[in-house]
């Protein structure tokens, strides 16, 4: 019965233990490592034995300073600290509250030694575990806007969040001390409120940021749609006054080949016939392909762009075959890291005697992908291209590597979504494909 015992408690410890360990890498996004999480095992052993109560204090460091090293690029150290307050914290008061629960709930003779064992040791950490499963599936999304928004990271209502939890730990840890039942279920409910204002900041949280994200999004596509307006209505201009010209053109060559006026038609062909393919090819008709787009912020983002770097005097070309209706990722996602490319494109090619940019889009309708290229010239016959998503790591000048790499984070996100890169002869070009 003693090694049936053991048993129990070894499986309840292992199990918290590892509850605890998961937590912490799914809201950080941090790989899980089985040597870590043995030496998370040695730790929680050590300070609980030496440290007693100030043993969980010693958990939180060490999952924030797991948390750190790998994400202290994109995630600020408020936001690793709330992690490993959360994985520790929940944990350890779940399983007060719900051994409270038992004491109040289960008839008095299910409180037999062998019995609470049980209940202690298997039954509260599975219970445990589906409860923080339900709650890091509710709050996933939250989570993945704020890693994405360092402004998020770094607010004073984490900061107060983190605070609420590191009390709250504080009041947890000093119910040892204090064996009264009056007190534990008075941390119990502050633990209680404390969830509940986590649970309201992020959802305040998240509906502030697509708000604003709404309304930046809408004055961009406002903008856009201006500029793009105004570049079909001097495109039609242009065609309605070269057709008039043209008009004009066919008359004075009739007239001369009806007289057999060899120097007239001689003159007619040099001065209009020979420019005329500088006005049809001229690049505002290039924004004529864009009707094809039927996703209003992906049009946006491609209008400004190509009028931007027709501004510049850069060559474009953008070549689309069929309805562009679907990205299959996140659409906000998906205009970030075009704009990454475009920018990149734009600003590699502009300082290029033969500036020119070719975008197209292709969808393969039995792979069910599409395809978004971008070539363009650069002033490098070969670029090394096996480093350009580090941090830092451009061609373009100190300290300006940073949209590959965050658009890299970007495609970590998702399964479906890859970056194929190449380079030579002058020419960069990447494509992005994504599948749904």
């Amino acid at each position: 019965m003693y090694i049936l015992v053991m048993i129990n408690v070894m499986f309840g410890f292992l199990f918290l233990s590892g509850i605890k360990y998961i937590i912490f890498c799914a809201m950080s996004k941090t790989k899980y490592s089985l040597r870590y999480f043995v030496l998370f095992l040695v730790v929680i052993l050590v300070t609980t034995h030496s440290l007693s109560i100030l043993g969980h204090t010693v958990q939180v460091l060490y999952l924030v300073l797991l948390g750190v090293l790998p994400n202290r690029q994109t995630q600020s150290f408020h936001l690793i600290c709330f992690y490993g307050l959360y994985a520790i914290l929940t944990v350890s008061a779940l399983g007060t509250i719900l051994q409270s629960f038992g004491e109040l709930f289960l008839p008095s003779h299910f409180f037999v030694d062998d019995v609470v064992t049980l209940y202690d040791s298997i039954a509260t950490p599975i219970l445990i575990g589906i409860i923080q499963f339900g709650v890091i599936k509710l709050i996933a999304p939250n989570l993945e806007i704020i890693r994405k928004n360092q402004h998020l990271q770094k607010s004073n209502r984490l900061k107060f969040i983190n605070s609420l939890l590191s009390t709250s730990l504080i009041l947890y840890l000093l119910t040892y001390q204090f064996n009264n039942t009056s007190y534990k279920n008075a941390v119990n409910m502050f633990f209680v409120v404390s969830l509940i204002s986590l649970l309201v900041y992020l959802k305040n949280t998240t509906q502030n940021y697509f708000n604003f994200q709404l309304a930046q999004q809408k004055q961009q596509q406002l903008d856009h749609l201006t500029t793009y307006t105004t570049q079909i209505e001097d495109l039609y201009k242009s065609i309605n006054g070269f057709r008039h010209d043209y008009a004009n053109l066919i008359v004075s060559l009739e007239t001369s080949i009806q007289a057999g006026d060899i120097n007239q038609i001689r003159s007619i062909y040099e001065n209009v016939l020979k420019n005329s393919s500088s006005v049809l090819n001229h690049g505002n008709h290039t924004l004529g392909s864009l009707t094809k787009i039927d996703i209003p912020a992906i049009k946006s983002i491609l209008s400004n762009k190509i009028i931007l770097a027709l501004e510049k005097g850069i060559h474009i070309e953008f070549e689309i075959e069929q309805k562009w209706s679907t990205c299959h990722v996140d659409v906000f996602d998906y205009i970030r890291m075009l704009g990454i490319l475009l920018d990149n494109a734009i600003e590699a090619s502009e300082s290029c005697s033969m500036a020119f940019i070719n975008i197209a889009f292709i969808t393969d309708n039995v792979k069910q992908e599409h395809r978004f290229i971008i070539e363009n010239s650069t002033n490098q016959e070969f670029i090394n291209i096996s480093h350009i998503f580090q941090d830092g790591v451009t061609s373009k000048g100190a300290n300006r590597g940073i949209g590959l790499s965050n658009m890299q984070h970007i495609l970590s996100n998702y399964e479906q979504a890859h970056i194929e890169t190449e380079c030579s002869n002058y020419r960069f070009r990447q494509t992005l494909i994504t599948q749904g």
